[in-house]
């Protein structure tokens, strides 16, 4: 309203930004001031925090000792939020639930709320544990991602994995994330499988005091002891992360009955705990000391071991799961794809029969997550409304998935840089000819697929051919169908593989496969496919 002067009264002088400012800071202050104010201006540390739990509704969640849940065990500043809401996490630390079944089953019988699970073991474990002809809980949100914290490690004097002979063991610990590792890198590379004997142990300390023993010649690690492993020299080949896009995905599994029952304890706690993940954000140091606690004996006070640990876990914050991996932000779900692709790789070793896969819609509840953002959508809607279309309030959530730079040519010929030879179908191409037809097109279709799991690495694409016809034609046809295949992927999707990504060679018949001391003449018509680090960077 005007004043007699005919300029603007205090209500729109003073009113109107105050909404405009009250909506477009109430997500920035939920999710980030008040979790710094409610602790203090320092770093938060283990053991500090409301320790009392006497009166408060308990949520009984459980897990096992993987950093990346630490936020559940007595985090200080999720102990503070939730305590104000008169809830707090009895997290049980029962040795009988570091198995998975076991958590699964305990799920499913009510004993604890909340499980705390890699996607892989979830779906392995819980088609055991069925209620009611359904899988034991939903999936209410992503914890993280491992980001290096898992990797697979050589025997001293090994570069790759096509230095893994037939005759070496490996070691991994049986039932973890690093079986599922190892069953990812053994489906996709050529030198290794099953054929390969095991030694396996409990945990990665058995596997690491085993590699140094010699007593196996590859070890799946998860930290510290991948930090251990590198400071003593052993070649890490391959690692979560860039490497293994999304193979080890840490999530929280909801009783189905509690969904129903503490609607309300649930939606608490993700606001409790998103605000702490934010926050550690902007304090890096104090998560970093938080973990090197929570990491006991294995980190021994060591910061650089809980550094390193913090380093291997890419804690997802809420924008992520509601924008990439739920698709509440106009995107597909990463987390759908993701079902079917660990769904398959669980089935192809024969761990869960494909029929039995559950569909994603089944066992994902994404209600929680859904309400924080239509709140936030709310917030800024209000703020457009009063603030008119030329005031700018916020930006509504925008994450982007991570996007790669390569630079093959700089590292193409360094020693030490190969990954391994991928295990792949061969492309057959007409006698005398570099042109890809509808089946080969088909075939790269599915290797370009295949390639989008490793979007940190290079790719060498090497042709070969056999050793009938003159030499230099042989070379010269050999790397024009190499070269076929690299247009083709450029053409289809020129983000994820521009040409700065491959190393494009033609060896015509120098490398021909021998067998039984002749040439086989067909397997010697052929194109490799091998990975290399060339020290991508993030954009």
């Amino acid at each position: 309203m005007a004043d007699k002067s005919g300029k603007p009264g205090p209500a729109l002088m003073f009113g109107v930004p105050l909404i405009i400012l009250l909506a477009a800071g109430y997500f920035g202050y939920t999710m980030l001031i008040a979790p710094a104010l409610e602790d203090g201006d320092g770093p938060a540390s283990a053991g500090s925090g409301d320790k009392s739990t006497s009166g408060k509704k308990m949520i009984r969640i459980a897990g096992d000792p993987w950093s990346g849940y630490s936020t559940f065990r007595g985090e200080p500043r999720m102990a503070a939020k939730l305590a104000k809401d008169n809830l707090a996490v009895d997290y049980i630390d029962d040795e009988k639930y570091y198995d998975q079944n076991a958590r699964m089953e305990a799920l499913a019988a009510g004993k604890i709320d909340l499980a705390l699970t890699t996607l892989d073991a979830f779906l392995q474990h819980g088609i055991k544990n069925l209620k009611d002809g359904k899988y034991p809980g939903v999936i209410l949100w992503n914890i993280d991602e491992s980001n290096g914290g898992d990797a697979i490690f050589l025997a001293k004097g090994r570069s790759s994995f096509d230095d893994v002979k037939a005759s070496d063991k490996v070691c991994y610990s049986e039932g973890t994330p690093s079986e599922h590792l190892w069953d990812f890198a053994s489906l996709s590379f050529s030198n290794l499988g099953d054929n390969l004997g095991t030694d396996n142990g409990v945990v990665a300390e058995d596997c690491w005091k085993k590699l140094k023993d010699g007593k196996v010649q590859v070890a799946v690690l998860w930290q510290p002891f991948t930090a251990i492993a590198e400071k003593d020299g052993y070649q890490k080949v391959f690692a979560t992360g860039g490497q293994a896009d999304d193979v080890i995905v840490d999530i929280i599994v909801a009783n189905r009955d509690y969904v129903v029952k503490e609607k309300d304890a649930i939606d608490k706690l993700i606001r409790a705990y998103f605000s702490t993940i934010k926050a550690y954000e902007k304090d890096t140091g104090g998560h970093g000391k938080f973990i090197t606690a929570d990491c006991g004996p294995d980190c021994k006070g060591d910061e650089s071991l809980g550094k390193a640990v913090l380093a291997g876990i890419d804690f997802l914050t809420y924008e992520e799961n509601a924008c990439l991996w739920w698709g509440l932000c106009g995107k597909p779900a990463k987390m759908n794809a993701r079902i079917r692709k660990t769904g398959r790789l669980l089935s192809a070793k024969g761990k869960i029969a494909a029929a039995k896969l559950p569909r994603a819609e089944t066992i994902l509840n994404d209600s929680f997550l859904k309400g924080m953002k239509a709140e936030q959508d709310d917030q800024l809607r209000l703020a457009s409304e009063v603030g008119g279309d030329n005031t700018k309030v916020a930006e509504k959530v925008k994450v982007e998935e991570k996007k790669y730079e390569y630079a093959a040519d700089a590292k193409k010929d360094e020693e030490g840089k190969d990954v391994g030879t991928l295990r792949l179908p061969n492309i057959y191409f007409a006698e005398g000819s570099a042109a890809l037809d509808v089946n080969a097109n088909s075939v790269v279709d599915g290797i370009g697929d295949r390639l989008q799991s490793f979007p940190a690495l290079c790719v060498r694409v090497y042709g070969h051919t056999n050793s009938v016809g003159p030499p230099g034609p042989n070379k010269a046809l050999s790397e024009q169908r190499a070269q076929s295949i690299v247009n083709y992927l450029k053409a289809k999707d020129g983000f994820a593989f521009p040409a700065s990504r491959f190393d494009v060679r033609g060896f015509g018949a120098e490398q021909v496969v021998m067998k039984d001391g002749r040439e086989d003449m067909k397997a010697s018509r052929r194109t490799e496919f091998k990975l290399f680090n060339c020290d991508a960077t993030t954009k």
